[in-house]
């Protein structure tokens, strides 16, 4: 089984050290990528990233200083909520190369990460154009073909920007299973996307802790009042909702 979890936006340049750090398999991609974006003025950038002008300042430096060499390791790197939940600094080194095999960290600068794979800070999403170019047919297939290269069952823990990536490739036979993470507010069950990132976060450390090999197994997934509802569930969808 595999899984894959969306990238986060904020990035540590710094963290702890992990064993046996792997490098991106996707560098030549980055790479050309990184030229373009380099080669930027921070006013383009404000326009290709859809962010204020200091965001896109930092985000011109970080290209002009950008290598392909060195960097931390990608589950270490991402300083959003669903890597907070993730938890991934205390996971022990047996649960770490087992998520080195079954996890997937989705970037639209790198590609498909393993979470050992040291990266540098970038500033990029998968909504983003460059140079009237979608970034989704940049990467094309690579996002697909990484899942279900060997057959696997797939387990997908992203948003809907990073899973499009996936879901547009899906042939007859592929199994994609989405988890759902819904709040009763206001008498209806809603997509709460705070809450949602957390219980994400917390389904991938279960998944690595318990070593989990199929969808069927996260039925028993019981975090934060978020618990399983197989009226709401089927072979594609695995809903867990908090009814309070």
């Amino acid at each position: 089984m595999k899984v894959f979890l969306s990238p986060a936006k904020n990035m540590r340049a710094a963290a702890a050290s992990l064993p046996d750090v792997t490098a991106p398999r996707y560098l030549r991609q980055a790479e050309a990528l990184a030229a373009a974006l380099r080669a930027k003025a921070p006013f383009e950038l404000e326009s290709i990233l859809q962010t204020s002008p200091a965001i896109a300042l930092r985000a011109a430096a970080l290209y002009q200083d950008w290598t392909g060499e060195g960097g931390v390791p990608a589950i270490l790197a991402y300083d959003g909520l669903a890597y907070k939940y993730l938890e991934a600094e205390t996971l022990t080194a047996a649960e770490l190369r087992f998520a080195q095999d079954s996890l997937r960290l989705f970037s639209a600068f790198y590609g498909p990460l393993r979470p050992l794979d040291a990266i540098r800070p970038y500033r990029l999403e998968l909504a983003h154009r460059l140079d009237g170019r979608s970034l989704y047919e940049f990467w094309g297939r690579a996002f697909y073909d990484d899942l279900f290269a060997a057959g696997e069952t797939v387990v997908n823990l992203a948003s809907n920007e990073y899973s499009k990536a996936v879901r547009r490739y899906l042939q007859t036979g592929d199994r994609m299973v989405t988890c759902e993470f819904l709040t009763y507010r206001k008498g209806k069950l809603r997509c709460l996307p705070t809450m949602a990132k957390m219980a994400r976060g917390r389904m991938t450390r279960y998944i690595l802790q318990h070593r989990i090999a199929s969808p069927e197994q996260l039925t028993l997934f019981d975090w934060n009042d978020f618990r399983y509802e197989q009226s709401l569930s089927d072979n594609q969808t695995l809903t867990f909702i908090v009814r309070a």
